[in-house]
């Protein structure tokens, strides 16, 4: 496997976040995840998924802790940008183990910083596509999981945002004692 990859910011920190990202790295192919759906009007600050494989002007900014970029994703992938960022979708919304949905802010490294340190697991299939997933702890880029079975998926494609997958509550605890990670849907 090549050093294909993905970065996947949030967004929410930096003002006009997509502008930023395509004037500053242009050539990294920025999609934001929640463009052409009911919330398009957000699709600007977040989450945005861009192009950058190893050796690539955004990786290695990523990697350098240049701080704008130091709380975003590396995801190790070798989908093509439109594929991940279809199965990153359907992954935005959770249920927890009592059937309330959640918003989750998964291009945040803090909080999934937070559940690595906590030794949490993702349940099977939640990272579909990705063989890596890597954050940055301030100081560098560190492996925070490996998906041994990246070719396995817990959902279905859909055109909508619903929620699919659940995750349990030792997980969903160490996300949200980051800064406001999980915020419930209001739909």
């Amino acid at each position: 496997m090549t050093d294909a990859g993905f970065l996947l910011f949030d967004g929410a920190s930096h003002k006009r976040a997509l502008a930023w990202l395509c004037q500053t790295f242009p050539e990294h192919g920025a999609r934001p995840l929640l463009l052409d759906t009911a919330y398009a009007s957000l699709a600007d600050i977040g989450p945005i998924l861009l192009e950058a494989d190893g050796g690539s002007a955004l990786r290695n900014a990523w990697c350098q802790g240049v701080p704008e970029l130091r709380h975003a994703v590396w995801l190790k992938s070798n989908f093509a940008l439109h594929d991940l960022r279809d199965t990153l979708r359907r992954r935005l919304r959770i249920f927890s183990p009592d059937g309330r949905e959640f918003w989750l802010r998964l291009a945040d490294g803090r909080p999934l910083l937070n559940a690595w340190r906590k030794n949490s697991q993702w349940p099977s299939g939640f990272w579909h596509g990705v063989h890596e997933i890597w954050l940055h702890d301030g100081e560098a880029p560190l492996l925070a999981w490996r998906n041994p079975s990246p070719e396995q998926d817990e959902t279905v494609a859909s055109d909508t945002l619903d929620a699919q997958i659940t995750l349990d509550w030792p997980l969903l605890e160490a996300l949200a004692h980051s800064e406001t990670t999980l915020q419930e849907a209001t739909t």
